[in-house]
């Protein structure tokens, strides 16, 4: 078994996005090979199934064959896995689960809570007593997204833990916006493994973050490694340099895609940067509703990176 612990939970985290045919079927051998180039890169970890991962337009056949690929790839090579098991109810949360705890290359289960109306203190803690007494020896790693309607603090933890003790991690999204939180979460509850967005990685390590779950080391993974590397090894000056990098980035590529009036929601945005970049095999599709950017997009995306961001272009795409 590849189980993770909070000591071991740490580093830069790919969340590998989902291919789609022209048909919108599963791309498997698209999905492959992304998997298999975030491998070889050296990424700490390689995560599925959130927002980026469109966890919400699989079917469960279509879950099964993603985490089947994913436990023969990572597992190959002993890459660190934690499969997304996200969905709107416990009933079908949980049959996600018991899947990825049946297989010994899952090191953990990202779960969020179900997101279409807000639960109560009574429900939350009810929801993860019932994933945690289904999978007992499965490690969860909490989502933690407004979009579930609740985002979750450090004193919710500390009640979440008393009743599933599996929890080791946190991904702590919009932490630039609950900053203060985060700071309290990490001295609440010690024992968990937090985990923040790239634009905030240095600043939140200092306090006591173990990493990040990226989607921009799907563009050159090199970048966001050193990133790691520095801030790891308290090269405070040069992860924080770093760090500034990114928040400019996102302050000024966001006004530049809005601007084509294409999608910016995560996998929108994230798979078609991560295609800009010369990284991604397959296509930028999303799955219905939701429409990734056109061709043009992604082309003028790569202009854009080659003139002002070349470090986020894979090495190839930068002359």
């Amino acid at each position: 078994m590849n189980r993770l612990t909070a000591d071991t939970l740490h580093g830069i985290w790919a969340g590998v996005t989902l291919a789609w045919d022209d048909a919108g079927a599963f791309d498997e051998a698209a999905y492959s090979e992304n998997t298999r180039a975030l491998c070889d890169a050296g990424v700490h970890g390689i995560y599925t199934t959130g927002s980026t991962g469109e966890f919400y337009a699989l079917s469960f056949e279509e879950f099964k064959r993603m985490v089947d690929i994913q436990c023969d790839l990572c597992g190959a090579q002993g890459m660190p896995l934690q499969i997304g098991c996200c969905s709107d109810n416990t009933s079908a949360t949980l049959r996600l689960l018991e899947y990825a705890a049946g297989k010994p290359a899952v090191g953990a289960a990202q779960v969020a809570l179900p997101y279409w109306m807000e639960l109560t203190d009574r429900e939350l803690l009810q929801f993860f007593k019932d994933l945690h007494s289904a999978c007992p020896a499965l490690p969860l790693v909490h989502y933690n997204i407004p979009r579930a309607k609740r985002f979750l603090h450090g004193s919710d933890y500390l009640r979440i833990l008393e009743v599933a003790p599996s929890l080791i991690g946190v991904k702590y999204t919009f932490a630039g916006s609950h900053f203060a939180e985060l700071q309290e979460s990490l001295l609440l509850t010690p024992r968990l493994a937090y985990f923040v967005a790239e634009n905030l990685l240095a600043s939140a390590m200092l306090l006591g973050a173990r990493g990040s779950c990226s989607s921009l080391v799907c563009t050159d993974p090199a970048y966001m490694l050193t990133f790691y590397d520095h801030a790891v090894n308290a090269r405070w000056e040069k992860a924080s340099a770093m760090q500034q990098t990114i928040q400019r980035f996102f302050t000024e590529i966001m006004p530049f895609v809005a601007a084509r009036g294409e999608g910016m929601i995560d996998p929108v945005f994230d798979k078609g940067l991560a295609k800009a970049a010369g990284f991604l095999a397959g296509s930028q599709r999303t799955r219905a509703p939701y429409i990734g950017w056109s061709d043009a997009t992604v082309m003028a995306v790569r202009e854009w990176l080659r003139a002002k961001y070349p470090m986020f272009l894979h090495p190839a795409c930068r002359t």
